[in-house]
């Protein structure tokens, strides 16, 4: 081989397989392939706000509205069988996690705080979960049965929500605390509760003992 041949010979490039394989991102995440792509969800950034799309998750059977912000942990699960629909400007705090599974149904609102502190809602076999607009669970809460958040709701701790009805009406911003959502707060688990509007269950544990007061008796005009 003269010498130009083996300068040919060593300039050539190798052989590269990866060159022919999808990028990385580009790859469906799960064990089915049941969540977006890194890729996928890096789009949802053009109407949405996603601070670390390697870790945040939503499966691709979730429908998700526009100007949501999901902070790093964020995970939106459904199958196939169910319906996850989350609404608009909503704000999802790290380790944040929703789920519809096995035909459960869950429906978000718009504006609401989920989190800080770590939220789950998990909509399961034959069950509905509704949250309603600007709501705000936090401080490590778990939602999970028939259970429906009216606009406004909020539930504040490390407490079970099991079937559980909060009415709607104003917001913690609402200045007329008698206006304002059902709340829970406290720890434990709330099973079967109706908390109506201006009203509050300060939970010990089981919440089935604790009274339902006026929210006002914690903000005295």
């Amino acid at each position: 081989m003269d010498t130009a041949g083996r300068d040919a010979s060593r300039e050539a490039p190798a052989h590269d397989p990866a060159a022919h394989e999808p990028a990385v991102d580009d790859e469906p995440r799960g064990a089915r392939g049941e969540f977006l792509s890194v890729a996928q969800t890096r789009a949802l950034g053009r109407r949405n706000t996603v601070l670390d799309p390697h870790s945040v998750l939503v499966s691709r059977f979730a429908v998700v509205g526009d100007g949501n912000t999901f902070y790093p942990g964020t995970v939106l699960e459904a199958d196939e069988r169910s319906e996850l629909v989350v609404g608009h400007g909503n704000v999802f705090y790290p380790g944040c996690f929703l789920r519809a599974q096995d035909g459960g149904r869950l429906v978000v609102g718009a504006c609401g705080e989920y989190g800080p502190g770590g939220v789950q809602v998990l909509a399961g076999e034959g069950t509905t979960i509704l949250v309603g607009d600007e709501v705000r669970l936090m401080n490590g809460p778990q939602l999970v049965g028939a259970t429906h958040v009216g606009d406004g709701g909020q539930v504040i701790g490390p407490i079970r929500v099991q079937s559980v009805r909060l009415d709607g009406g104003g917001s913690h911003r609402e200045e007329d605390v008698d206006a304002r959502a059902g709340v829970l707060k406290g720890f434990g688990l709330a099973r079967g509760l109706h908390v109506g509007v201006g009203e509050v269950v300060n939970g010990v544990g089981d919440f089935a003992a604790a009274p339902v007061e006026r929210q006002r008796a914690y903000h005295p005009a």
